[in-house]
């Protein structure tokens, strides 16, 4: 199946600024493989929905994404996708030093790091420090009780990696359909990576808190809500979803514009027509109804 049709193409450099600021902490617990798939998207400019690639992983059905799900999906977004292996006796400094160049040509790695329970991108290796993006663990300290999770970009050693465990199901990610797409965004590759100490947006948009709404609250069938209400200056939008996780809603930004639609066909590779289409300069208020 080729799901290449679906992902949107940015252009370097006027869409920079909306590429850095579409990095994203993962919706919920199970949807690290899809975020980690779409933090490797836009390292090459691309976008595509979370729910999106949720839907296509199958992640409410297995429970997360295995490493066999995550290949494939890769595969169907016109990307090539190996697992790849460090030998016992190689040191993490040396694998990944073999592993620079093609990183320096557009690729990336998917890593499943702390006993193979989460995955994260690597999309740099260069002065013995690798450039990681994971979209649960942001390095602040929280108290016990305080379990959110947050958007992390790390500069990270080979001590450091190993202290993750990180060498499992690690994939190899080449640019394949893609490759003068990702030829044109590596100029941008360490800026995207924050790997040369350019901060991450702590503020998230008002696309993102919507977008995070949607996903947790009408895509996840533990929620009992049923629609999403948006409070705009003169009229009211509502957007309804009958049948939780398994109609998922994909919400997208494109440029200044903000667009909803449902996510029925994915896996028929047809595309959904959006139903809610506004500028975001539009959005004053969201209440989330049950």
């Amino acid at each position: 199946m080729d799901l290449s049709q679906m992902v949107t193409a940015h252009r370097y450099p006027a869409s920079l600024g909306q590429v850095m600021r579409s990095f994203a902490r993962q919706p919920d617990c199970q949807t690290c493989g899809a975020s980690a798939i779409r933090h490797g998207l836009l390292l090459g400019g691309l976008s595509l929905p979370t729910s999106t690639l949720e839907a296509v992983l199958a992640i409410r059905e297995n429970q997360g994404t295995s490493p066999e799900a995550l290949r494939g999906c890769l595969t169907m977004l016109g990307l090539e996708a190996k697992e790849i292996r460090k030998p016992k006796r190689k040191t993490t400094a040396a694998f990944l030093a073999g592993l620079a160049d093609e990183l320096a040509q557009g690729a990336f790695l998917v890593p499943c790091i702390m006993r193979a329970e989460h995955w994260v991108v690597m999309g740099a290796y260069k002065d013995g420090a690798a450039g990681v993006v994971d979209s649960f663990f942001d390095g602040k300290r929280k108290r016990a009780c305080d379990l959110t999770h947050g958007l992390g970009f790390f500069r990270l050693g080979a001590a450091d990696l190993d202290a993750l465990d990180w060498a499992h199901h690690v994939t190899l990610v080449r640019p394949g359909a893609w490759a003068k797409q990702y030829r044109a965004w590596l100029p941008a590759r360490t800026a995207l990576l924050r790997f040369d100490g350019t901060p991450a947006r702590r503020q998230p948009t008002m696309t993102q808190l919507l977008r995070q709404g949607v996903h947790q609250y009408l895509d996840d069938s533990d929620y009992s809500y049923r629609h999403l209400r948006l409070h705009l200056p003169g009229s009211r939008v509502r957007m309804r979803m009958d049948d939780p996780g398994r109609e998922p809603v994909a919400v997208e930004s494109l440029g200044d514009v903000l667009v909803m639609r449902r996510l029925g066909t994915v896996l028929n590779a047809r595309p959904s027509a959006p139903e809610v289409v506004l500028r975001t300069m539009a959005l004053r208020a969201t209440q989330l109804a049950g």
